[in-house]
């Protein structure tokens, strides 16, 4: 095998070629919930407009927020300014932020479940194919776009609680007391997840990420019995798109024993793993993101730099992406989130990890 086949090639962003195990001169960093009010300019938008759901819709507005951490803070990749609701209005659910999510009704019987329907992503959600054009046509060729969804069964939690909640107990509820229509929920969800993520990537998107942020509330055997089926189905079905799949999941060290059976190329865990320990767990078969806490910015500056470097060295030797283990919290020092990024891209990765062709033993060319 030759360097060269080992590497990234000329035109390959730094991002991608690290989402598909090759060797790369540093890791590459971007980070979950980049855009939004630890930056002053999308404050002082979000002033301008009003509301979050505006934001959310304006192609132009949506592009320009996505645009600004990447002009202002130089991150390896840009993600779509939008929201994991963003295919639950069409569906037939009404969603209002107040401020955070409330949904028009609770999907947690037959006859609620019965009235969310599948949609045609290209046509009722054709602004956010728009807001995708307008990105692209301004990011820099080594900055990719991700695009993204939430996961069917973080989106259950929410539909069946009809908002936020503390304990999300309401769709485990119906798990057990009602597995069939817990299963036409989560089954709706993810034909509507497997349109909307091919829809973004048709209009320009680089990479999907999946986001699983209440997934940790299963426990490891509903997880298996519940949420494995339709992850494995929404990677196989994205897979022919030919973009890198990511797959994060919050809370989930104790689902480690099958979390290399969803069929991600990139699996992004929350900071209460150790990423080195999941590397050897898994078998060094997965690059993997993450996973520095959100709240480890409100350190003093150099306190900041000290755990960045510490998870970049706990991490050498594994293939490795930079983010947080989960979003920017909304308070966060801009100058802390600088800070991060500078550190991260200004550390070169001393013995680069063996890229996904050495691992399994690839021929020569």
């Amino acid at each position: 095998m030759t360097d060269t086949a080992a590497s990234p090639t000329v035109d390959e962003p730094l991002f991608l070629a690290a989402c598909r195990g090759k060797r790369t001169s540093r890791r590459p960093i971007w980070l979950m919930r980049q855009a939004g009010r630890i930056l002053e300019p999308y404050r002082r938008l979000k002033q301008e407009k009003g509301s979050i759901e505006v934001m959310f819709q304006d192609p132009a507005t949506a592009a320009d927020v996505t645009m600004m951490p990447v002009d202002m803070l130089g991150v390896d990749a840009a993600i779509l300014f939008a929201d994991i609701f963003t295919p639950v209005d069409p569906m037939g659910c009404p969603v209002t932020f107040d401020p955070g999510p409330v949904l028009g009704f609770a999907a947690r019987d037959a006859e609620a479940v019965s009235r969310l329907r599948p949609f045609d992503a290209a046509k009722d959600l054709a602004y956010v194919g728009e807001i995708i054009g307008r990105i692209r046509a301004r990011l820099p060729a080594h900055v990719p776009l991700i695009g993204f969804a939430g996961s069917p069964l973080t989106l259950a939690t929410y539909l069946a609680e009809g908002g936020g909640a503390r304990e999300f107990t309401q769709f485990r509820r119906l798990l057990h007391h009602d597995p069939a229509t817990a299963k036409q929920l989560i089954d709706v969800l993810t034909e509507v997840t497997i349109d909307y993520l091919a829809m973004q990537v048709q209009a320009g998107a680089q990479a999907l990420q999946l986001f699983d942020t209440w997934i940790g509330a299963l426990s490891l055997r509903d997880f298996q019995t519940h949420a494995l089926p339709c992850l494995r189905r929404i990677f196989d079905a994205t897979r022919p798109l030919g973009v890198p799949l990511i797959y994060y999941a919050n809370n989930a060290a104790h689902l480690l024993p099958s979390l290399d059976q969803v069929g991600a190329d990139v699996l992004s865990l929350d900071w209460r793993t150790d990423l080195a320990d999941v590397d050897r767990i898994l078998d060094g078969q997965f690059p993997l993101q993450g996973n520095l806490d959100p709240c480890a910015l409100f350190a003093p500056p150099d306190e900041v730099e000290a755990q960045a470097l510490g998870l970049l060295e706990r991490t050498n030797g594994i293939r490795h992406l930079f983010n947080l283990g989960h979003g920017v919290q909304p308070d966060t020092p801009y100058a802390s989130v600088e800070r991060l990024v500078q550190v991260v891209q200004g550390y070169a990765t001393p013995s680069a990890p063996p890229s996904v062709e050495e691992r399994s033993g690839g021929s020569d060319g």
